[in-house]
């Protein structure tokens, strides 16, 4: 009997269980406003964003899953010069606005994470990693130097912080830089080969000029990491002397970003090329910083990864976005078993629902991210990290499985490359691991937690 029942039950969910009419009650719908709604998620630049969705249209941002993977990264290469070559409501993008107009940067690298993840990806390596870095770590020479050249694409950039020994452990990176007061120079080298640069976005063949992550001694006097802004390539593109880089070839996805492995051999760069805001080297080799601790000092270098963090976020809600709007659409219009829609299936509602729910949660949670983030005066580095870091892991970790349930939605349709989900997927997958190993973020995140949890068990003694 109790086995009858629990098929009845089975059967029901399975087979009978339909949207219950109140919940789609024309005055019901009625009083959802779909603008006012947008504006909530939206978080902001809605006018800007629409002129960057409206500009996506155009024939050179369709798909085209036939292309080889040299012709795939020239087409990604020429999207992004596209993209740079036009003005949105009055100006065109201006990497300069990392640090005077966050908002609208972030609003327009966004949009892109909705037309290719490799130019999103290609876009942010470009802007976020290298440009932002010289914005924010460098002063008025560098941004005088590079920042023009950077918003043309005049001069592709790249970011050299991972290498093939070291990716969370960014303090134990291997490159070396040794100044030499003789020829106000660096000396930039790859001791080993666990030392060389790797998976370096717009390395393997785009790259002209690479932000680097090295150790720098002065005077014999070792003063922790530090950046460099180093030429990798002349401008016709040939790899400058003591330079090496190999392509890394094909991959699981983003295939249209040409990442590549980075050797220096005693690379001599002008005394300049060190980004200076924080910490400088005079011509006689006398080291300063307002910052007195090598702890402290790696603790500003690295900050401003958060920002590209914050992107990649980001980029996994817009996916999620983009996968649950294709699979209950097909769902709302997918007949099986007879006339029955397949959103109608209780079963089919608890696959794409909690989805739809998390994203918007996610897209609610991302806008308190960036309240704290770009929105006061003075933002609290230690809370922004924080949040960033547990937002990036929660929200790409909900992607990879709110992919697959709307993949697994569409049924055999959803293995089409033209159906998008599945093309999200593979080159979305490397999300949960770069700017920060899903992992350790969450240790991170939980870790920050400790003293509050402590101090509450205190009081409750």
């Amino acid at each position: 009997m109790d086995g009858n029942r629990r098929l009845e039950v089975l059967v029901r969910q399975l087979c009978a269980a339909s949207i219950e009419p109140e919940l789609l009650d024309a005055q019901t719908l009625a009083a959802i406003c779909p603008k006012e709604l947008e504006g909530i998620l939206l978080h902001d630049n809605a006018e800007l964003r629409a002129a960057v969705f409206e500009f996506l249209k155009a024939d050179i941002f369709k798909p085209n899953h036939y292309l080889s993977l040299m012709d795939f990264r020239e087409l990604t290469l020429q999207r992004l010069q596209k993209f740079v070559s036009v003005e949105f409501l009055g100006r065109g993008f201006d990497v300069g606005d990392y640090l005077t107009d966050p908002r609208r940067f972030m609003a327009l690298l966004e949009c892109l994470a909705f037309s290719d993840y490799s130019l999103s990806i290609k876009a942010g390596v470009h802007f976020t990693l290298c440009g932002g870095t010289i914005c924010k770590l460098g002063t008025q020479k560098h941004h005088e130097a590079y920042l023009h050249r950077l918003n043309t694409l005049d001069l592709p950039g790249c970011f050299g912080m991972t290498e093939l020994g070291h990716g969370s452990n960014v303090m134990g990176i291997e490159t070396q830089a040794v100044y030499d007061p003789s020829t106000q120079e660096f000396v930039i080298n790859t001791p080993t080969n666990e030392a060389s640069k790797y998976w370096i976005g717009g390395s393997g063949q785009h790259g002209k000029v690479c932000t680097v992550f090295a150790q720098l001694t002065v005077g014999g006097t070792w003063q922790g990491p530090h950046v460099f802004v180093v030429r990798i390539r002349d401008d016709n593109g040939k790899l400058l002397p003591g330079v090496r880089i190999k392509d890394h070839g094909p991959k699981m996805g983003l295939n249209g970003v040409d990442n590549g492995q980075i050797w220096f051999d005693n690379v001599r760069i002008p005394r300049d090329a060190l980004l200076d805001r924080f910490a400088s080297v005079d011509a006689a080799g006398t080291y300063s910083s307002p910052i007195p601790t090598v702890s402290a000092r790696f603790g500003t270098m690295i900050g401003g990864l958060t920002t590209g963090r914050i992107l990649i976020a980001q980029g996994a809600i817009a996916a999620c976005m983009i996968g649950t709007t294709i699979a209950i659409r097909y769902a709302a219009q997918r007949p099986q078993f007879g006339d029955k829609l397949i959103m109608n299936y209780l079963s089919h509602q608890r696959r794409l629902l909690p989805g739809l729910a998390v994203t918007y949660a996610l897209q609610l949670g991302m806008k308190q991210l960036k309240a704290a983030a770009f929105d006061t005066p003075k933002p609290d580095p230690k809370l922004v990290h924080v949040l960033s870091s547990g937002l990036k892991a929660a929200a790409t970790w909900s992607r990879v499985e709110i992919l697959q349930q709307c993949r697994e939605c569409c049924g055999g349709m959803g293995f089409l490359s033209a159906n998008k989900i599945g093309p999200m997927k593979t080159d979305m997958d490397v999300d949960v691991t770069f700017e920060g190993d899903n992992t350790v973020l969450m240790q991170q995140t939980c870790r920050s937690h400790v003293p509050c949890w402590k101090t509450s068990q205190a009081l409750q003694q």
